[in-house]
């Protein structure tokens, strides 16, 4: 996985406001406890990471 794009854990630039539906809300939710998150930001990054990851080795 390549992570030089990836910022440490509590860097923050920038900030997206978007509308989810309740079933998102609560996996965010369910995912910050399960996964020990501060946040539910850090369980989005987490996720992203995980994504590109999977795109990135879906690619070759």
């Amino acid at each position: 996985m390549r992570t030089e794009n990836l910022k440490p854990t509590g860097y923050n630039d920038g900030f997206i406001n978007i509308p989810v539906s309740r079933v998102t809300r609560q996996g965010l939710h369910d995912l910050k406890e399960s996964m020990g998150a501060a946040s539910q930001a850090e369980v989005i990054e987490k996720a992203v990471a995980i994504l590109l990851a999977i795109q990135n080795v879906a690619r070759r």
